[in-house]
């Protein structure tokens, strides 16, 4: 492997595929909707609870009225209105409220020590309109303020302008109700807005950080070997009382998309073993769970289908699986081939009007260490290179065991299973730096894949892995 540029992804520029955002965010809503909703729940349930145990109730009363300052005419006084004073008034009126003096001048009125309420006022734009209003959670205390507001402020303001008069438009009156009363409705909008709003947010930031392989680009970035196929998820029809338990080519009900794929890859191996007259495959992945076995069975069929030869070995002695998919009993394992005397083509299984070879069995090895690292496994494998035109060997995931990277010197090409959006990017790029490509051919299938709006464009779906291959 090119080391260097395995190590490159975190000095790459980050770039955002808004398509590729928006996929991941439905997705994500899609696989855990449950969660989202229980999310959305929890923060409607907080917030509405927390309105309705903290409320408290308050009251207003407000007065509506105009200010008109004095003017002084052969010793009698009247009262006026000019554009000038509305503008002094607007600028210096919550001035003057909020004012401390005002303040202490109120309180002595009322002869209380603090202010049990908010007082506030709105002057109306380029008039002399004011609209007074206090806020209390007493409404007995919110007329008083009010009262003793009205009463006190033509004697404050007389030092910034001068006589002033008011004429009430609007009398104040006693609240008979609160005004912050909560309704259910406006409550629970806010509470299932706010709940959205929250789950939302979690899903994009879940999104906008997803680390996992989902685009050739992100391969690109983290490795220099090429995608040999893309093979799409497939999906069954809702009517069909029962899916296969496993997928095969061989099954009508599997898509042509998925045979096609299939087929391609099994072409490209067979060019580039044949060019370099190598006969042995490797099928890993990074985890469990990826589809490798799935792979291996397939392109073992396909193999067959194009009139080879092939024998398929389970390798993943850790956690065997080919054995029950094939529905094959009382078969040799790797095991028995590494520890016999007699003749290596008495451990095979045939099948297939003799076509196909299988070495495997549901036998368990927690530590098949010495079974894979035995001396005869490669003189065993030349020998069945004889009888076969391929052998396609099925191993442990790479990511958790090391299987696989003692395999690898006994093979001629490897096929590296990445299931789409399943395992980090970082995970993978380790996985992949413990295979030496010297003398045999490394690449990798993107399992599972799905079509999303970007991959309609030239040179995605079906060209891309066109694009990057060379037989």
């Amino acid at each position: 492997m090119d080391q260097e540029k395995l190590m490159n992804t975190e000095n790459d520029e980050i770039e955002i595929d808004l398509v590729l955002l928006l996929s991941d965010f439905l997705k994500i809503v899609r696989v855990h909707w449950k969660i989202i909703t229980l999310i959305v729940l929890l923060v409607f349930s907080a917030y509405t609870g927390y309105t309705y145990v903290t409320y408290s109730p308050l009251y207003r009363s407000e007065v509506t009225f105009t200010v008109e300052t004095s003017n002084s005419d052969n010793g009698s006084y009247g009262f006026y209105y000019s554009t000038d004073t509305a503008d002094q008034l607007s600028k210096t009126f919550p001035y003057i409220l909020e004012s401390s003096y005002f303040r202490s001048v109120l309180l002595q009125n009322l002869g209380e020590d603090s202010l049990n309420g908010t007082l506030s006022a709105q002057t109306v734009s380029e008039s002399n309109m004011v609209t007074m209003s206090v806020e209390s959670s007493d409404p007995n205390e919110a007329l008083k303020i009010l009262n003793a507001a009205l009463e006190v402020y033509p004697e404050i303001s007389h030092f910034v302008l001068g006589e002033t008069q008011f004429h009430i438009i609007n009398e104040p009156v006693l609240a008979s109700s609160p005004y912050n009363k909560p309704t259910i409705l406006k409550t629970c909008g806010i509470g299932l807005l706010a709940g959205l709003f929250i789950a939302c947010v979690i899903v994009g930031l879940l999104a906008l950080f997803k680390k996992s392989a989902r685009t050739l680009d992100q391969m690109n970035r983290i490795t220099n070997i090429k995608c040999i196929s893309m093979i799409p998820k497939v999906t069954f029809k809702a009517r069909q009382k029962r899916s296969p338990e496993t997928i095969s080519i061989l099954d009508r009900r599997v898509s042509f998309d998925y045979k096609e794929n299939i087929r391609s890859m099994q072409i490209r191996l067979e060019r580039l073993l044949e060019k370099n007259h190598g006969k042995v495959i490797m099928i890993t992945s990074t985890v469990a769970s990826e589809g490798k076995s799935t792979i291996s069975l397939n392109l073992c069929q396909s193999f067959l289908s194009s009139g080879k030869k092939v024998l398929l070995i389970d390798a993943d002695l850790r956690k065997p699986s080919l054995a029950s998919m094939l529905n094959v009993k009382n078969s040799y394992g790797l095991n028995d081939l590494v520890n016999s005397s007699d003749n290596v083509i008495n451990y095979v299984t045939f099948m297939a009007n003799d076509q196909m070879g299988f070495i495997g069995n549901k036998q368990v090895f927690k530590n098949p260490v010495q079974v894979l690292s035995s001396v005869k496994l490669e003189d065993q494998i030349d020998l069945l290179k004889e009888f076969f035109d391929y052998i396609i060997i099925d191993t442990s995931p790479c990511g958790i065991f090391q299987d696989a990277y003692q395999l690898q010197y006994l093979v001629d090409a490897i096929v590296y299973v990445v299931k789409y959006d399943f395992v980090s990017l970082q995970k993978i790029q380790e996985s992949l730096s413990g295979f030496q490509q010297e003398n045999r051919f490394v690449s990798y299938v993107f399992n599972e894949y799905i079509q999303s709006l970007n991959d309609y464009g030239y040179g995605k779906y079906r060209h891309g892995y066109y694009k990057g291959y060379k037989s």
